[in-house]
């Protein structure tokens, strides 16, 4: 276990022998416009554990939207302003979180100059771009999650994954062993990826979540779209999921803006645009270099082995 702990006990997991041999040993698999393998072997649960009635994002939120709060409850982790309710709707009763947190603030100017002090918000909103951005791209890590005033607060309402484990709580309980090391790397070099579009300097062990199947899904982003330019960590985009690849160059920044202007503001988006572009042109220059073969990867299908951890 003590291997797995100094593998995964990084801020994004990445390994550069394990990287390349995850390129060589990535099998082929559907190109069709379909989040990455194996996420729809999360089921959504209840309350009580057991599979809600409905399963697909439009009717979770659309129930998310309207379910009554019957329970509330401080989050242990993560940023204020985070609780975890209890919704009920037609007498299913079922958990989301609810973040409310909005603050806008100015970092300390490098120089005495005002006007050149940089915005930055730690926002709520945040992760419905998020959730729209994991969409739009077809990754499919970020839960279902809409937007929703309660108790006079407004905020965003994010339904809870039953059954999954912070990845932080799995090191420090020595669970942490996933049957497919190659396929836990290949998905978190799609987190890479997913963190530099969105500029997300916040993603540690505690806001990545690990399902049944060894999926990770990606939460907490409060504190991504920072008003820059610039990716946050370069040096960690050696491949890029084949999927993930196709759809950023693909989709047009007019359907990119339609998506995220209910969400960020206009600078919010032009850099943002502005990553998306270094994006493909990091990873053309990578293919041009090392050829397609050594640059992009097929995410490999879910192991048979499910986690058996004591919840």
């Amino acid at each position: 276990m003590r291997l797995f702990r100094l593998m995964f006990n990084t801020r994004r997991g990445t390994c550069a022998a394990v990287v390349a041999f995850t390129v060589a040993v990535s099998v082929s698999l559907s190109s069709s416009a379909q989040p990455p393998t194996g996420l729809d072997a999360y089921v959504w649960l209840d309350a009580s554990g057991e599979a809600l009635p409905f399963q697909d994002h439009e009717t979770i939120r659309e129930v998310m939207a309207s379910a009554r709060v019957v329970g509330r409850e401080k989050v242990g982790r993560g940023v204020a302003g985070v609780d975890k309710l209890l919704l009920e709707h037609d007498g299913i009763r079922f958990h989301a979180v609810f973040r409310s947190v909005d603050v806008t603030a100015r970092s300390s100017p490098s120089t005495g100059i005002e006007n050149r002090r940089k915005k930055y918000r730690d926002a709520a909103i945040f992760e419905s771009a998020a959730y729209e951005l994991s969409e739009l791209l077809g990754i499919g890590r970020v839960p279902p999650v809409i937007e929703r005033r309660i108790n006079e607060l407004h905020g965003t309402l994010q339904i809870w994954m039953e059954g999954t484990h912070a990845e932080v709580e799995l090191i420090q309980s020595d669970q942490l062993q996933p049957p497919d090391v190659v396929r836990w790397h290949q998905q978190k070099q799609i987190m890479n990826v997913f963190d530099n579009l969105v500029a997300n300097p916040d993603r540690n062990q505690g806001n990545l979540l690990v399902d049944r199947s060894w999926n990770i899904w990606f939460i907490d982003h409060t504190r991504a779209f920072k008003r820059s330019s610039t990716l946050i960590s370069r040096d960690t985009l050696t491949v890029c999921e084949r999927r993930l690849w196709r759809s950023l160059k693909e989709v047009d920044e007019e359907t990119l803006r339609r998506k995220l202007t209910p969400y960020l503001e206009r600078q919010e988006i032009a850099t943002l645009l502005t990553r998306r572009r270094t994006l493909v042109s990091h990873f053309e220059t990578l293919i041009t270099k090392k050829g397609e073969d050594a640059v992009l990867f097929d995410l490999l299908p879910p192991a048979e082995e499910t986690a058996h951890w004591a919840d």
